[in-house]
């Protein structure tokens, strides 16, 4: 029993030992006039680079155990205040007493950045995140400014200090880790459909993460860009600038949709703007949707992706001057074709032409309500007509082109208005449904085999008045042919008497 207690004693210590912060274990030593150490940042992202700048020397004097401190000579002009990136002077024991992530602390390292790019300042290390993680192995005491130097996260100002501190009377030195403030942002596009029928509007949908710029930093402009293909054309007038269902005032951004090789149309930020109007929604998402037509000209064919790209360009690090990071996103609409094969019935092989055919589709409830249907020939179905008088050739083709894969969104119908000659007219409405997936092998075009049967039929239009008068006309044909052949029987019978 007593064994089983202390078994049972053991895995309860470990467990304990698991759930402890790893700091507590990490190993301590006591220090020396070379000491080194670690800094490790906990929350980077995947392949981030990274650079250290030792801004403050610590040097410990081991004859009497004591730590001094002195700005290194490479910052020395910063903090005393005597370049245009700082006014304000600060010794290294004012530096001291800053209270980590407070204004005044922001305030006097947000020139800092500037500073190293126009001095050419080498950084002490460098270091690219793996795993989660970037560390700087084998720092000397002192005190580090970090910085990111490729990311696609915006940072804020990072400063940690690889320092002594007292246990147990004496002083010890250990690695350090602590966790990056910084916001990944993303950009996404989207349309509200993924086929589109020529002269046909599509709506799409731009999403980013508004950037979170620190009121210190130097660098706060942002821009959205995007570029249509040349077979759509914007509505500049459907543009509409949201966060969380709330239009944006105009005066908040600069809109320009006079097109160029780059955009189509680009909306700008500009720092000053950012601080009036951006700075509280640093997070929130903005949303951009707008109205563009398919054209029906030769800038657009069937199974071509028309590609819409938007470009979100903002600054990783804004307490540098152009410090800009790209990131773009992408979306598709495609359009199809309907093809007829007409031939006749019960042989494939040979074609027909000569026949016209009417598209039309299922309208919709608004489009019904607004009076803008017409009931689909041979169907009591309401439509709309999309396309006439379309004839097949000798090859017993005809094609409806640039038209969207319907799916379950409605049904086209085909409707035969003029048949082959010595063929009978169809009467009946042909259906047609199809998905983008149903002539993903076929170079996007939906075929619909429509055969014809040879034979006579009555003309059925002009109205009941017509089709009275040839049924009349056909009666009095055979009653006249009847009296011949009565009369004829009769002047036989008389003849043989």
């Amino acid at each position: 029993m007593k064994s089983k207690k202390l078994v049972t004693l053991l895995l309860t210590l470990v467990l304990a030992i698991g759930l402890l912060p790893m700091s507590v274990f990490a190993a301590q030593r006591d220090v020396a006039a070379d000491s080194k150490a670690s800094i490790t940042i906990n929350s980077a992202v995947e392949n981030d680079k990274l650079a250290a700048y030792k801004v403050v020397d610590l040097t410990y004097n081991a004859a009497n155990n004591t730590l001094t401190y002195a700005w290194n000579s490479a910052f020395a002009d910063y903090f005393d205040g005597n370049t245009t990136f700082n006014s304000t002077a600060t010794t290294v024991e004012e530096f001291a007493k800053l209270a980590n992530d407070s204004d005044d602390l922001k305030k006097l390292l947000a020139g800092l950045p500037n500073y190293i790019a126009s001095k050419s300042i080498t950084p002490v290390a460098e270091t690219v995140a793996e795993g989660g993680a970037a560390t700087f192995a084998d720092l000397a005491m002192g005190e580090y400014f970090i910085r990111p130097t490729s990311t696609t996260s915006v940072y804020q100002l990072m400063l940690q200090k690889v320092e002594p501190t007292v246990v147990d009377g004496k002083y010890v030195i250990d690695d350090v880790t602590f966790s990056a403030k910084h916001k990944e942002v993303t950009v996404t596009k989207t349309a509200d459909k993924t086929s589109v029928t020529k002269n046909e509007k599509v709506t799409y949908t731009i999403t980013v993460d508004i950037p979170t710029y620190a009121a210190q930093a130097t660098d706060k402009s942002f821009y959205v860009a995007d570029l249509l293909p040349d077979g759509l054309t914007l509505d500049t007038t459907s543009i509409k600038v949201q966060i969380e269902g709330v239009d944006v005032d105009t005066a908040a951004y600069t809109l320009d949709t006079t097109a160029t090789t780059e955009y189509t149309f680009k909306l700008s930020v500009d720092t000053d703007k950012y601080a009036a109007s951006w700075s509280a929604n640093g997070g929130k998402q903005l949303v951009i949707t707008y109205t563009a037509t398919l054209h029906d000209d030769n800038t657009t064919a069937v199974n071509d992706k028309e590609t819409n790209t938007v470009t979100f360009d903002y600054s990783f690090y804004p307490f540098v001057e152009n410090s800009h990071k790209q990131k773009t996103g992408t979306v598709d609409v495609t359009t199809f074709a309907i093809k007829i094969d007409k031939y006749v019935y019960g042989d494939n092989s040979t074609k027909l032409a000569g026949a016209k055919f009417d598209l039309y589709r299922t309208a919709t409830r608004a489009e019904i309500d607004a009076g803008k249907s017409v009931e689909i020939p041979h169907t009591t179905v309401k439509g709309i007509k999309l396309e006439g008088d379309l004839t097949t050739g000798t090859d017993g083709a005809a094609t409806f082109a640039k038209y969207e894969a319907n799916g379950t969104n409605y049904d086209y119908y085909l409707v035969e208005t003029q048949a082959p000659s010595g063929y009978n007219i169809l009467d009946n409405a042909v259906k047609v449904n199809f998905t983008a997936e149903d002539v993903a092998r076929t170079a996007g075009i939906y075929t619909v085999q429509v055969p014809n049967k040879s034979g006579i039929q009555l003309p059925i239009t002009g109205g009941t008045g017509t089709v009275i008068f040839t049924v009349i006309g056909i009666a009095l044909m055979v009653g006249a042919v009847v009296l011949f052949v009565v009369s004829r029987k009769k002047a036989k019978a008389k003849e043989s008497k």
